[in-house]
């Protein structure tokens, strides 16, 4: 592996862990190569943005003792110019803010911002970047509900504990589940939890806000 292509690694490194967190723990349309390392190469551009906002904070402190002089990141040189030696501190530096740079993407994706502050704006009306089933699962009000499933004669109540969805079908799992007959609504047994796995479009899914509202 020459030069240029551990440079281009080492340099990307912040921004590869913090598309991995980010892919973790938000809902959102599979990714393919491409788009992975476009989203680590934006992540990892942030991270090193972010430490050099903080290394001119450092100097505006400094300014106090000393005349202002601001500091540019070596990396940036780096990504330019293979013969440039990267900073092993600058790098570690931006391995550790990939992190909370991480969280911040994912608050922003999860919480929808720039989908609600588009809406607002009369720009967009699209919801986000996952499918509607797992839009509709992350709703806060989402919690207790009755899954209709027509094809088994069956219909399940309980709280959701967690859900996903395969490729080929919706898979979710109930707790404190009560089955009922489909069409006459006819209580039948109850489980502690329950696995469901159907394929799309053979059950139907409604919310319960409060749990008190289910019919013992």
């Amino acid at each position: 592996m020459n030069q240029l292509a551990v440079t281009l690694v080492v340099l990307l490194l912040p921004g590869i862990i913090a598309a991995i967190v980010f892919d973790k723990i938000t809902s959102h349309s599979k990714w393919d190569a491409f788009k992975f390392g476009l989203y680590s190469l934006v992540l990892g551009i942030i991270c090193y943005s972010l430490e050099q906002i903080i290394c001119w904070g450092a100097d505006i402190v400094r300014m106090i003792s000393k005349p202002l002089e601001w500091s540019i990141l070596t990396i940036w040189n780096s990504a330019l110019k293979t013969e440039s030696s990267l900073s092993a501190i600058e790098v570690c530096v931006a391995v550790l803010l990939s992190l909370p740079v991480a969280f911040f993407a994912s608050y922003l994706m999860n919480h929808k911002v720039f989908n609600k502050l588009a809406g607002r704006l009369g720009v967009s009306q699209k919801f986000g970047d996952e499918n509607l089933f797992s839009y509709f699962m992350n709703g806060k009000d989402v919690a207790w509900v009755y899954i209709r499933d027509k094809e088994s004669g069956l219909t399940y109540s309980g709280d959701v504990v967690s859900f996903a969805e395969n490729g080929t079908c919706h898979e979710v799992v109930l707790a404190d589940v009560r089955v009922y007959s489909y069409e006459e609504s006819e209580f039948l047994y109850s489980v502690e939890s329950l696995y469901l796995c159907r394929p799309f479009g053979s059950i139907v899914i409604e919310a319960i806000a409060n749990e008190d509202l289910v019919d013992e």
